[in-house]
């Protein structure tokens, strides 16, 4: 789910995925919107790549079904909560299957909810239990009945509105930038720099976005080796093992393997040759 992936239809393949940018004043809390469409006679199979974000997903179509870190596959309801994404999502659609996925950035969640998903198997089927209302269902009929995918994304953020809380004060200093890229500064830089105690810090991680400094950063690492693996694959190049262990931060090409194999269940070189079947989104 890439942040620049575009339609994808043809004469042979009626597939339709689709990256959707969010209007500036919404910038702060989504990183994107998702959309997918199976208009082909047979399912359509495909992964998650891990993102540390959190989704809400509108089932708009036909059958969805979702497995997490190869447990059994769970039908998706019309409205799904899942996140933050640590491992690897298998993920199904059905013909006549249809999606809408919005994907919260950084603490965006917890302003929403007013709480964070610590686990990656914890994973909420009515989204409605959170808000303590039947908002989330009424919405999902109005998706249904939106006629362009314009209609239903402009609709969404309408509905978002209301329940986006202002940023609490203290996330400040879990949210500072560190570069133009948005990686996040170590627990013990902030807390030199903010005089706040280096648990204390820990704990806002956990409490707003639901995972902490040290799972963030061997993520981004891999993050990295995934972006300098898709540049670098072309089919007259060969890869330089060596050269992205020393750029993404690896000690040796183990650890690399060993990432691959925590985060995705494969190692680089099998990725490479799945990338067509793979979606990810970014922090």
């Amino acid at each position: 789910m890439t942040p620049n992936e575009v339609p994808s239809t043809n004469k042979d393949s009626f597939y339709e995925t689709q990256s959707i940018a969010v209007p500036e004043r919404f910038e702060e809390f989504f990183t994107h919107f998702y959309y997918a469409a199976n208009r082909t006679p047979y399912p359509v199979h495909k992964k998650l790549i891990p993102s540390f974000q959190t989704i809400l997903v509108f089932n708009l179509g036909s059958k969805i079904s979702i497995s997490f870190d190869q447990t059994p596959s769970l039908d998706a309801p019309n409205s799904l909560i899942l996140g933050p994404i640590k491992k690897t999502i298998d993920y199904t659609l059905s013909p006549g299957a249809e999606m809408l996925v919005a994907n919260f950035k950084w603490d965006a969640f917890y302003r929403f909810f007013g709480q964070s998903l610590k686990s990656f198997n914890e994973f909420i089927h009515q989204p409605d239990d959170l808000v303590k209302e039947q908002c989330f269902a009424d919405v999902w009929i109005q998706l249904k009945k939106a006629q362009s995918l314009t209609e239903k994304v402009n609709l969404l953020l309408d509905f978002s509105l209301p329940y986006l809380r202002a940023r609490e004060s203290n996330v400040a200093q879990v949210l500072a930038q560190n570069d133009a890229l948005g990686t996040l500064k170590t627990v013990k830089k902030i807390a030199a720099e903010s005089g706040y105690s280096e648990r204390n810090i820990q704990l806002n991680y956990q409490k707003y976005l639901g995972f902490s400094d040290k799972e963030l950063n061997r993520y981004q690492r891999f993050k990295k080796a995934i972006e300098f693996l898709s540049k670098a694959n072309a089919p007259s190049r060969s890869i330089d093992w060596l050269e992205i262990v020393a750029k993404c931060g690896y000690y040796d090409q183990s650890q690399l393997i060993h990432d691959f194999n925590y985060f995705i269940r494969m190692s680089p070189s099998h990725f490479l040759k799945l990338q067509e079947d793979l979606c990810m989104t970014a922090l």
